[in-house]
């Protein structure tokens, strides 16, 4: 481990990454800590700088207690990284193990500046975030260069597949 802290990849199954300590609850020879992430993650709190969780949030069913979790084991201005499908994109309903739906808008209810400025109610959620970046992957190439991809993806269905959500540990 660095004197960083440890990376984690969560729910990574068989993408091992140089760097990352990847853990799933499929025991896998990629896969370096078996645990079921709806009952937490098995590390000390502040103990991680970096947080990758690609395609595994949609999957659990307490998304208030992942983020919460998340904030425990990471350090102070640790990285957190977030893929997850579109709330208007068909990836997010036809699977049937996904128990969780996301907008960019989802994550602002784990930045307390939301709550502290009266724009969202208070729900007593531990983890506090600060988002830092939002990119949309879009189905065909080439459409977020549009000058209107803004407006496609605010009233049109599956035009953007996935999100990634780049945020940064408030303690």
């Amino acid at each position: 481990m660095s004197k960083e802290g440890k990376k984690i990849n969560l729910g990574g199954g068989a993408d091992n990454i140089e760097g990352y300590l990847n853990i799933d609850r499929v025991e896998l020879p990629t896969v370096d800590i078996v645990a079921d992430l709806e009952s937490g993650i098995p590390l000390e709190p502040n103990s991680v700088a970096e947080v990758r969780a690609v395609n595994i949030l949609e999957h659990l069913s307490n998304t208030v207690f992942i983020m919460e979790e998340i904030h425990r084991v990471c350090k102070p201005n640790a990285r957190v990284v977030i893929k997850v499908p579109y709330f208007k994109s068909t990836a997010a309903f036809k699977d049937p193990t996904h128990c969780s739906f996301f907008s960019e808008r989802t994550f602002e209810y784990f930045d307390r500046t939301n709550i502290e400025d009266g724009t969202l109610p208070e729900y007593k959620i531990k983890a506090n975030f600060h988002i830092e970046n939002i990119t949309y992957n879009y189905y065909t190439r080439g459409t977020r260069f549009l000058p209107f991809a803004g407006i496609l993806r605010r009233f049109l269905w599956d035009i953007v597949k996935t999100i990634v959500v780049e945020l940064r540990v408030k303690k």
